[in-house]
């Protein structure tokens, strides 16, 4: 049995396990223990009846006391799992005596086990490897691998005052996105599958449920799949068949049904203005990962670019790169760069290593860059080196500049793109998310090419409508209409 990358993966939290840890923390109530007792009955499958929902991620073992009482538990669940087409993954705790509960769990017929980093002898049974977010192994990850400390999308709280925004240092509503994680993790573990792992926040109730269906949107636009986790209210409700809590639930199918009905967007090319090049190493890979989240909030189109692979092959629509890294780019590298300012390019970088003999100027004294003209392009070079990742991001947004956007959002409040590229059928698709608690009203979407018409899909809608192009030179506007979660635009045209 292999790893399926079509899996779409859920916690399925119940049995002793999960009360002796729930216990431990904050005591169990006679509510939640009853729920936690209830979803270990095949009967509480009956919620996937339906759905898309395919694959239960279980406790299975970690080496406390009530491993062998939660193994007995779950027999039922498994094997009525199995009737219905469920695969089951079981989360097992490193260390001794690992290979013996991976024993265990194949001779139960799970499906494969979820290891903490997992390393030393393999095993009869397919692993998928879990790291904290900003220790992932890349190379040795799993086919299908998962990192935890993901953040809860949406509007942060505290940055709130009522319905209204407030922005953070970047100057834009300050929102909660694992986007750019997951355009981290393609570049770096290129052709694998990414399973995040995140719970809903804590203060989320039936009356007031975490945003589910964003949840799944956030993840998916970006190529990633969220385990999806429901909180213990939700949970209870459902059991008791609350009509607002199966409201919440048949919305989050809907978004995961939505996805799986475009499972060809996952092989588009995501397209970028800006490259960001780094090896994402040690403090390259804590001042990248910040820069690229600091990006996305700022709505910048970028690429991510692993050093030792960067500009192998063509990039066409790249205007800039910003090279994060310290070290100077070697030979090989260095032709490729000069090569690209010299056509037009701009190359922004901590350190000039371009040809002797340039005099620099500073254009704009608001920025403390040196500017370095070469052929028909620019190095822009920090006179500070790069020290603060919020600094990074607001600069290269500046020098990029917004007239060379693929796309751009007006009316936005709390929007984002993503934008991507079918190669064959010469399409461009942009994702567009609404992070804000309130359905987004009067966006209006431009691309910069020229389009009479556009194919709009919604998770509400079973297919297609075409919405008209309104020319706005050099592109095309379109007008959206109530974006409640999430929406996708299909857009054929010149100047793909």
């Amino acid at each position: 049995m292999n790893l399926d990358p079509k899996w779409v993966p859920m916690k399925w939290p119940c049995g002793p396990l999960e009360w002796a840890r729930r216990n431990k923390t904050k005591g169990v109530g006679a509510e939640l223990k009853e729920t936690l007792e209830a979803w270990a009955q095949p009967a509480a499958l009956d919620l996937l009846k339906g759905t898309p929902v395919n694959c239960l991620v279980v406790e299975w073992a970690e080496g406390a006391p009530e491993d062998s009482a939660q193994q007995q538990a779950l027999k039922p669940l498994l094997e009525a799992g199995r009737r219905l087409g469920i695969s089951f993954v079981g989360k097992v705790a490193a260390g001794e005596g690992v290979a013996t509960v991976v024993a265990s769990a194949r001779a139960a017929g799970l499906a494969a086990v979820m290891l903490a980093e997992p390393s030393g002898p393999s095993f009869d049974l397919p692993v998928i490897s879990q790291f904290p977010r900003d220790k992932v192994a890349w190379k040795s990850a799993t086919q299908i691998f998962s990192s935890m400390d993901n953040e809860w999308p949406g509007v942060k709280l505290d940055t709130m005052q009522g319905d209204t925004a407030i922005a953070g240092p970047t100057g834009v509503p300050w929102v909660n996105s694992n986007a750019w994680f997951s355009l981290l993790s393609d570049e770096l573990a290129r052709g694998k599958t990414r399973w995040l792992d995140f719970d809903p926040p804590g203060e989320s109730s039936v009356a007031h449920p975490a945003n589910y269906a964003l949840a799944v949107a956030d993840s998916q636009a970006y190529g990633s799949r969220w385990i999806i986790s429901l909180d213990d209210h939700l949970r209870t409700a459902l059991l008791k068949a609350n009509p607002q809590a199966t409201a919440v639930w048949s919305k989050t199918c809907e978004t995961v049904a939505f996805f799986e009905s475009h499972r060809e967007w996952e092989q588009f090319q995501s397209q970028g203005i800006l490259a960001v090049i780094s090896d994402f190493l040690g403090d390259n890979g804590s001042l990248g990962g910040e820069v690229l989240n600091l990006l996305n909030r700022r709505q910048v189109q970028f690429r991510v670019m692993e050093r030792s692979k960067a500009l192998a092959t063509p990039t066409p629509g790249l205007k800039a790169i910003l090279w994060l890294d310290k070290d100077a780019p070697a030979a090989d590298q260095l032709g490729k760069l000069l090569a690209f300012v010299r056509q037009g390019g701009l190359v922004i970088a901590a350190a000039y290593w371009g040809p002797s003999g340039v005099t620099p100027t500073n254009k704009d004294p608001s920025l403390d860059y040196k500017i370095y003209n070469i052929g028909q392009g620019q190095i822009a070079v920090s006179e500070e080196g790069f020290q603060d990742p919020y600094q990074v991001a607001m600069d290269a947004h500046l020098l990029v500049s917004s007239r060379n956007d693929f796309v751009r959002l007006y009316n936005p409040e709390a929007t984002n793109c993503h934008c991507s590229f079918d190669p064959v059928h010469k399409r461009r698709l942009v994702q567009i998310l609404n992070y804000s608690s309130s359905a987004a009203s009067f966006v209006t979407l431009w691309v910069n090419i020229r389009a009479r018409s556009a194919r709009l899909w919604s998770p509400r809608a079973r297919d297609s409508h075409s919405i008209p192009g309104l020319p706005a030179a050099p592109g095309t506007d379109f007008n959206l209409p109530t974006i409640p979660v999430n929406c996708a635009l299909e857009v054929e045209g010149l100047n793909l």
